[in-house]
């Protein structure tokens, strides 16, 4: 129970990645009742109230943050005050552990208090990423806690900053749930579609963590949702020997990690040209993702 309730967080995160075209209850509101809920939301003290109430609800479809953003026009300004308003009235909980039978308005707090930094990564400014990075670097905070604010800073930050904290929390010695943090960086890919910087230094830092991947089970998963994203890395010779590597190791309990090892494996027996990334940590971290990549000459 303990663990479910500090997964929370995460869950909550995980609708606002992959539901983003699901129906939502705010689909039924009538153009009045917008145009009502807009107005009332430009004053902070309602948004307070309606987030007080929604974050510490049981995680849900209907509460997707950009879906709440873009149906009643709240403005980051606005909801990352009133977020950090709701963080630093929790902030206290910090490194308190959910407990069976405490009361319902300190569970609903510790709920606040992880939701608050997930929609964080919607509406951060630069100040706030430092107060994500410091939560998601500080050894003695929850874990859960602490891969929200790697979640948060990773959706919010530009090229640069995203492959500084790749290289910290999935290459580095600071990983916390590797898993979550693969899987939600696919998320802010997917969500990146007008920032091919930010795209490039996602998928650089990837290839060099896979490199390094050690998890069979994990390796797997990853590497084929990288490569339905990269064709210049699914057609690497890189990842044949990448993938190669973990075919030889034990097989794995996962029910879909072998299949898809060899599904890879077997998409390279078509391919008359291999094509050529880097795998190398050093080269990575002397890139300049804020620039805009280079076009190849024709």
């Amino acid at each position: 129970m303990q663990k479910l309730l500090c997964c929370i967080g995460c869950l909550l995160f995980a609708g606002n990645v992959v539901s983003q075209n699901a129906p939502s209850r705010y689909d039924s509101y009538t153009d009045e009742e917008v145009a009502r809920t807009r107005e009332a939301y430009k004053n902070p003290e309602n948004l307070k109230e309606t987030l007080m109430r929604i974050l510490a609800n049981s995680p849900s479809w209907d509460e997707d943050v950009l879906l709440f953003k873009q149906k009643f026009d709240v403005a980051d300004d606005t909801l990352r005050t009133v977020l950090l308003d709701i963080y630093k009235s929790v902030q206290h909980l910090r490194g308190v552990p959910f407990q069976d039978g405490e009361p319902k308005e300190i569970t609903d707090d510790k709920k606040r208090l992880s939701r608050s930094i997930s929609w964080l990564g919607y509406c951060a400014d630069e100040s706030a990423k430092e107060l994500l990075m410091d939560i998601a670097t500080n050894g003695t905070e929850d874990k859960w806690l602490r891969s929200n604010a790697i979640i948060a800073y990773i959706q919010r930050a530009d090229a640069q900053q995203v492959r500084d904290a790749l290289a910290r929390f999935l290459i580095g010695d600071m990983k916390v749930n590797p898993y979550i943090t693969y899987l939600y960086t696919f998320g802010a890919y997917d969500e990146a579609e007008s920032d091919p910087q930010k795209r490039e230094a996602i998928v650089a830092s990837l290839i060099v963590a896979l490199t390094r991947e050690d998890n069979k089970s994990r390796f797997a998963k990853m590497d084929k949702e990288l490569a339905a994203r990269s064709k210049e890395y699914a057609e690497s010779s890189q990842r044949l020997a990448m993938v190669q590597r973990m075919s030889k190791l034990p097989p794995s309990q996962s029910r879909d990690t072998d299949p898809d090892l060899k599904t890879a494996l077997d998409s390279f027996q078509s391919l008359t040209k291999l094509t050529s990334v880097s795998t190398n940590l050093t080269e990575l971290m002397a890139r300049d993702f804020r620039k805009p990549p280079e076009k190849l000459a024709p």
